[in-house]
């Protein structure tokens, strides 16, 4: 059987021709003429089903707007309730972990596979985690070297800062400079950067100052209070916020539960610590929380704002710590001023321009330790640090990478007794403990929704 396919109206000239032709015996015979009867049967099937499809197809568009205007005139009104999920907060305790965190997205996106079927961690999941490990550690080894560093002859805080940053600010540039090409900063974001940088200066110049005189591990138990910090100032924020919108809200009192654990831990290491007495170097190294937490929340907004800036605005924060750095080399004496030191190894900065003292690397230059160190803190634990992060902070979901972030202190700890040889006692362990512990709490609060009700204007936590 020949099928047809035509359109109704060719189909109707056809049949129409057809008849006519069968009419006249003399151009058909009669085996010609069923022919024509069974196209002419064929046709006038073929336009009855169309014709009932569009009138189901009618029927159908009928039914569907009638059940569409039922339901949306029987629908009731959605609840004035309003569920506010709060993002994961990630407190780091490093600035350096700080950078992509709020750039590059924690939570493993969907083509990479972390929780397998039966809800363990698959090979990839744990690979990525282990990275987060390796990171932590390399930072954490920044206190230990820049203590090394110190004690280098002719090399004191201001020259290593200045050296450091530095190196760091300019392996970045080209990347930067590129960025800035492609538009990914604006003035705004750029002006930002430049007010957050400052804050991290402050926590990176205090850092070592403060490394002057107290332990790598006790100054980066101390830093690790920035995740307490940056609870309890963002819990500030929040209820701030909500108050200008013109909802009624108050401060979490829980949120204060991480900060008493993490003060319990530091009197513990400050009374009883293998260290000794406090120093006026713990003191300035409360510097780091402060610093790194304000910089955190700030960059945080400015990435929420213009995400593609992540690497412009991380070369100017490390320009502005450069600077700070010079700044603070220019108004204190140089160690190589001091007498005592070798002149055959730390030469006097006594060449000026404009009235300003022009750092002499030459003792760096000079010390094949101070030299590693600075290449290693400039570039590996900085530049290549922030490369590797911003992939591998994609794949570790936010609370596991902040969870393995507060290691940080013991990965110091045992860089310190490798390079520095120094002592990390029993009760140094027990204050560490409730320090990790209590920015583990705090991560895990910082898990909670916000519901506001339109209706009452009030605004709470639930857990």
């Amino acid at each position: 059987m020949v099928n047809i396919c035509m359109n109704e109206k060719v189909g109707l000239a056809v049949v129409i021709c057809a008849s006519a032709l069968t009419k006249s015996s003399a151009f058909v015979g009669p085996s010609s003429i069923q022919v024509v009867g069974t196209l002419k049967n064929n046709l006038a099937n073929v336009i009855n089903i169309r014709q009932n499809s569009r009138e189901q197809h009618q029927l159908f568009v009928q039914s569907t707007e009638s059940t569409t205007l039922k339901s949306n005139e029987t629908s009731e009104p959605e609840e004035s309730i309003i569920s506010i999920t709060e993002i994961e907060n990630v407190y780091t305790t490093s600035e350096e972990a700080a950078v992509f965190f709020t750039d590059a997205p924690v939570n493993p996106p969907d083509e990479v596979e972390v929780i397998s079927a039966d809800g363990s961690l698959s090979g990839e999941g744990l690979l990525w985690r282990g990275v987060v490990v390796i990171l932590c550690a390399l930072w954490a080894s920044n206190f230990a070297t820049a203590k090394l560093v110190l004690q280098q002859p002719g090399v004191d805080t201001s020259l290593f800062a200045v050296a450091r940053f530095s190196v760091a600010a300019l392996s970045l540039l080209p990347g930067s400079i590129n960025s800035v090409r492609k538009g990914n900063i604006s003035l705004d974001t750029a002006k930002g950067a430049i007010v957050c940088g400052s804050w991290v200066a402050f926590g990176y110049i205090g850092q070592l100052i403060g490394l002057i005189t107290t332990t790598p591990s006790r100054s980066c138990v101390i830093c690790s209070l920035n995740c307490i910090f940056v609870a309890i100032l963002a819990e500030l924020m929040r209820v701030s916020k909500r108050n200008n919108d013109g909802y009624s809200t108050s401060f979490d009192l829980k949120k204060l539960i991480p900060a008493l654990i993490a003060v319990t831990g530091v009197a513990i290491i400050e009374l009883k610590g293998a260290a000794g007495a406090p120093t006026v170097g713990d003191l300035i190294s409360f510097a780091q929380p402060i610093g790194f937490g304000m910089g955190y929340l700030q960059l945080e907004e400015l990435m929420k704002k213009q995400p593609s800036a992540a690497l412009p605005v991380s070369n100017i924060k490390l320009f502005v710590a450069s600077l700070a750095a010079f700044t603070y080399f220019e108004l204190t004496p140089h160690v190589a001023n001091i007498a005592g030191v070798d002149p055959g190894v730390a030469v006097e900065a006594s060449k000026s321009v404009g009235g300003f003292t022009i750092p002499d690397f030459s003792p760096i230059m000079a010390s094949p330790v101070a030299l590693g160190a600075i290449a290693y803190t400039g570039i590996i634990t900085t530049s290549l640090s922030l490369w590797v992060e911003s992939i591998a902070f994609q794949r570790v979901p936010a609370t596991d990478a902040s969870i393995i972030l507060t290691t940080e202190p013991l990965f110091a700890a045992a860089t310190s007794a490798f390079l520095v040889g120094e002592t990390f006692g029993l009760s140094d362990a027990i204050g560490a403990s409730f320090i990790v512990g209590a920015c583990i709490y705090a991560i895990r609060m910082g898990e909670s929704k916000e519901v506001c009700d339109e209706d009452t204007k009030q605004c709470s936590v639930i857990d």
